[in-house]
């Protein structure tokens, strides 16, 4: 799994390396034939984006939120094409690289206030930049930058009214900030961080807590972790129990 810097020359770089290998791929397979809305153009679309961002990045002042939520969206969507064309081109040495471009980028404009309309991707990708990485101060940092996501996410997202979908980007989310913090054994960002997703997840949680305390009692855990989940297991009873 790459590191993640949140600077946009360097998730260029990565996302670049995506790119190259859906055009090779696809010049050999000739599998993606729209010429509208395949690799080149999608390639010359990623450039312009990357070229924009970049310039933001060292000019002496920014453009504004609404420019920045715009950009946001374009930019995420862009990323979702690439996505896209990999998973149809069978290209499958991509994902870890892919997950740290989506999670990159988010945090970027989350960083710079613009609102983000679109958290597919992005979802997907902090799961698996999560489950991949194993060091407390790494897994503690990717709790934080969901919680800077999720504050960014548009409205739409962050309502969560449609509750059909156990996929969806807002509850993939909220639950995986929980699993960063735990795993990082930090009873001090678990707290903060269960405490948030009781707000914004809640019918969730008892399940979540449920599930946590059952697999601690597998595991070789701190005490005062312990603690913090079972303090929460007892204050979000799962009802599925009695």
């Amino acid at each position: 799994m790459c590191q993640l810097v949140i600077e946009m020359p360097a998730i260029s770089d990565l996302a670049l390396q995506s790119m190259i290998r859906v055009i090779n791929e696809n010049e050999e397979t000739q599998r993606i034939t729209d010429d509208q809305s395949g690799p080149v153009p999608l390639a010359s679309a990623l450039s312009d984006f990357f070229q924009i961002t970049s310039g933001i990045e060292h000019a002496d002042q920014e453009p504004d939120p609404e420019t920045l939520s715009e950009l946001a969206g374009y930019g995420l969507d862009l990323l979702d094409r690439l996505a896209w064309q990999l998973r149809e081109l069978g290209i499958h040495d991509q994902a870890d690289n892919m997950a740290c471009v989506f999670v990159s980028t988010a945090v970027w404009f989350a960083r710079r206030d613009a609102t983000l309309p679109n958290l597919d991707g992005t979802a997907d990708a902090f799961a698996r930049v999560i489950n991949a990485t194993s060091e407390s101060g790494r897994l503690a940092t990717l709790s934080q930058f969901i919680d800077l996501v999720q504050d960014a996410a548009a409205d739409h997202i962050r309502m969560d009214e449609d509750k059909s979908n156990p996929w969806r980007p807002w509850r993939v989310l909220t639950l995986n900030s929980g699993i960063a913090a735990t795993r990082a054994l930090d009873t001090e960002l678990m707290r903060a961080t269960f405490d948030r997703m009781g707000r914004r997840l809640p019918a969730d949680l008892p399940g979540f807590f449920a599930d946590g305390k059952r697999q601690m009692d597998a595991q070789d855990v701190p005490q005062p972790v312990r603690d913090v989940m079972a303090e929460y297991a007892k204050r979000w009873p799962d009802k599925a129990l009695h």
